[in-house]
């Protein structure tokens, strides 16, 4: 079993010696059920299973936000408390616990105590799903800027003045208390569990069943699991960092998107259903949004085609290839790859035709590496059965006039469906569908300052079990293949000096430092493919359009953290 370092609920019952608090913690089976153990400690971690004898009537539920809260019944083991619970990979735990009114001599008091935990703190779980509703007293993390920060809140409301604790591995233990909108941060020094807790007193006298109080002390505590080098592979990134952008206008697959003078552009694509060609369900306007907010405006408009490529440099557009659908829509496909390629200049708000491509094609990808554009992959489709698989490359060097395509030498591969990125001087062309063998992990590495291919670095591939049949949602036939989906559909760039592809697994690779493996960093908040991996700067990137097999075609928008 997998152990997702998780907890939650505090209890702190003081004596001269020490504090001891209850914590949840979750781990993960096989099956997809998750088990969640109930300790009474001063720490996140068991101790004396005796202590658990206090907790008699112990409220733990299972939160999701799409449902009503779930109760889960505890059941008593020889050193813990557990709880089953199904379909938990991204729930958040909640517990709650009244000890009532406790006379401790110089001070009665009604004592009260509550708990949160859920996935690690990069899970898109902890700005989805609101527990304000289930806790009066509430903590809720995030991670940014290499610290983290806890909200406290108290019915709802951001409390101040609140006391926070927090240890966790490799650092010295904080303590604070919170600002004027409920805030409290630190720096993390280690990845694995960390414990966190707060505690606010509320001046309000009472009665509780015949017992007077002159305040209640609440006490709530967080559990909280943060990436490191060893456990990444089991983290999801935030889909939310400090900004958002709003939804597509309509869900798009197959299409060209690019990052410009500080606004997102998408261009053309397919929006029909899955396996469905036609005029109609081609898009063929640019849009755009500002990556600091906004909403989404038309700039210009072009010829139908999906399977295209777009990319940016020097403040403009450049859209490269794609495939148009001639035939209406229920009428048998009659698709073409086109060679046509334009630029778009922000300023004046126009495209402006460029040199051809030596051939149509589509299914591609392009990259910029330097001031050169380059082409790889894809085929040519002109109508029904009338197929040709490219090995061709070209690069057009942009500082060089007249402008013109020039051949790579011959590509080492026949794929379509891959995706391309510059870094570090050179060209990657990673994954994609195979004319023989079906999709493939495998990298391709073109170095412009010797004029050769070399072959790179796997992507890290799903065990065999899991590989799902393969999808086209670009066009053309349905296919299986006996290599498994990792680099089908991916799309890949690189930005602050690291290489990142997010694949139809939702897993977010990186190509480590000395370029000789990918290490699987995060897994995204939704898995998509035919979709675009895009930059916002050196920490953040964007998981744009796309779709997924269970699914279907996605609007939102991501933000992805990735200091």
């Amino acid at each position: 079993m997998t152990r997702f370092l998780m907890a939650a609920l505090v209890v702190a019952w003081t004596t001269a010696a020490q504090a001891h608090f209850i914590w949840l913690e979750p781990i993960a089976n096989q099956d997809g059920s998750t088990t969640v153990q109930v300790y009474f400690a001063e720490d996140a971690f068991p101790d004396d299973p005796k202590l658990l004898r206090r907790l008699g009537g112990l409220q733990v539920w299972k939160v999701t936000g799409t449902e009503a809260p779930q109760p889960l019944k505890l059941v008593p083991g020889e050193e813990t408390l557990t709880a089953a619970a199904a379909d938990a990979a991204d729930a958040v735990f909640v517990a709650s616990h009244d000890l009532g009114v406790l006379n401790r001599g110089d001070a009665v008091f009604r004592l009260k105590y509550y708990a949160k935990t859920g996935p690690a703190v990069t899970s898109n779980a902890w700005e989805s799903t609101v527990t304000s509703d289930d806790l009066k007293f509430d903590i809720v993390p995030r991670l940014e800027g290499g610290r983290l920060w806890v909200t406290v809140r108290f019915d709802g409301q951001p409390i101040a003045g609140a006391q926070v604790v927090a240890s966790g591995p490799g650092m010295d233990d904080f303590e604070g208390v919170t600002t004027s909108d409920g805030q409290a941060s630190f720096e993390p020094a280690d990845g694995g569990l960390y414990s966190i807790r707060a505690r606010y007193i509320e001046p309000a006298a009472g009665e509780l069943d015949g017992k007077a109080y002159q305040d209640t002390r609440h006490y709530t505590t967080l559990a909280l699991a943060l990436p490191g080098e060893s456990d990444a592979a089991t983290t999801r990134v935030s889909a939310k960092v400090s900004q958002s952008i709003p939804p597509l206008p309509q869900p798009v697959t197959s299409f060209g998107g690019a990052v410009c003078n500080d606004y997102l552009y998408v261009y053309g694509g397919h929006t029909g259903g899955a396996h469905s060609y036609s005029t109609d369900e081609q898009g063929h306007e640019l849009r755009r949004v500002a990556l600091a907010g906004g909403e989404w405006e038309t700039v210009a408009d072009g010829p139908p085609l999906q399977g295209l490529a777009l990319v940016s440099h020097g403040g403009k557009l450049y859209r490269i290839g794609g495939f148009t659908a001639k035939n209406a829509e229920g009428e048998s496909h009659d698709l073409w790859s086109q060679d046509g390629v334009a630029v778009f200049d922000p300023a004046t708000k126009e495209w402006s035709d460029l040199p051809a491509l030596p051939e149509p094609r589509s299914s591609h990808d392009a990259a910029v590496v330097g001031d050169v554009i380059y082409v790889v992959g894809g085929w040519a489709m002109a109508g029904e059965g009338n197929t040709v698989w490219h090995d061709t490359a070209w690069a057009m060097d942009l500082k060089q006039q007249p402008l013109a395509w020039k051949p790579l030498p011959s590509a080492p591969f026949h794929r379509r469906a891959l995706t391309a990125a510059a870094h570090n001087g050179k060209l990657y062309v990673i994954g994609g569908m195979q004319q023989e063998g079906g999709p493939t992990p495998q990298v391709a590495i073109y170095d412009p300052s010797t004029g050769a291919w070399s072959e790179g670095p796997a992507l890290v591939s799903a065990p065999a079990e899991k590989r799902p049949e393969a999808a086209d949602a670009s066009g053309g036939d349905r296919r299986r293949g006996p290599g498994d989906l990792t680099g089908f559909g991916a799309s890949a760039f690189a930005t602050g000096g690291h290489l990142y592809v997010s694949t139809i697994k939702g897993d977010l690779q990186r190509l480590n430092a000395d370029g000789t493996a990918w290490e699987i960093i995060s897994q995204t908040p939704t898995a998509r493919f035919f979709h675009r991996l895009l930059p916002v700067d050196d920490e953040r990137l964007l998981v744009v359009g796309g779709a997924n097999m269970g699914t279907g075609k996605f609007d939102e928008v991501e933000i992805l953290h990735v200091d």
